[in-house]
């Protein structure tokens, strides 16, 4: 689980303190990030006339459960995406039980819950290449992944495209990310267009 994309995305949601950003959005985020570890871990696959789920081999990278109720039903990535049952706060649960985020003892009130990422360095890390232009040649496809949801998420400051050398460098799962990342862009204006309007 410490390495997984949704993870390292959903670390770099929590603030300085270890809040959770809170945005509703960021469900959609979580889901989007598992989409593409499904993806760069081979479980996800597109062909010339299909998208294709091999459940063995998420089950094998512990995505077993997110493989399921992607696949349940017939209604699609997007949809799956925009209407999935699994969140931001089902995920930071299975960090909590992981060992991968810790709760701090004086912040057990609900909604004032703060976390402790055992991974702070790398989640730093993260933060300060989705600052940086230049091109990375050796980052690895989570990382990549990473940053392109970073980007058009404004976890990294303000929101913008990834950059054409991200979805470039993500090779054969390129395709996964640009849809994870266009309708991803298009919640995020909805949401904002309807907060405008309550406002």
């Amino acid at each position: 689980m410490r390495d997984l994309v949704a993870t390292r995305t959903a670390a770099l949601c929590l603030n300085r303190r270890g809040r959770p950003r809170g945005l509703t959005y960021d469900d959609h985020l979580v889901r989007g990030a598992l989409i593409l570890d499904l993806a760069v871990c081979g479980a996800l696959t597109h062909t010339d006339d299909a998208v294709e789920l091999d459940h063995d081999r998420a089950a094998a990278h512990g995505l077993a459960e997110v493989a399921a109720e992607v696949d349940e039903g017939d209604t699609g990535l997007q949809w799956w995406l925009d209407w999935g049952a699994l969140g931001f706060d089902d995920w930071r649960v299975r960090l909590v039980e992981a060992g991968v985020w810790r709760l701090r003892p004086w912040s057990l009130r609900y909604p004032f819950r703060s976390f402790e990422d055992t991974q702070r360095e790398r989640t730093e890390a993260d933060r300060v290449a989705g600052r940086q232009s230049g091109r990375d040649g050796a980052a690895r496809p989570e990382t990549l992944a990473v940053l392109a949801l970073g980007a058009t998420s404004g976890l990294f400051g303000a929101v913008h495209d990834p950059p054409s050398w991200v979805l470039e460098d993500l090779d054969e799962h390129r395709w996964a990310a640009e849809l994870v990342v266009e309708r991803l862009t298009e919640l995020r204006i909805r949401m904002r267009s309807i907060g405008r309007a309550v406002d």
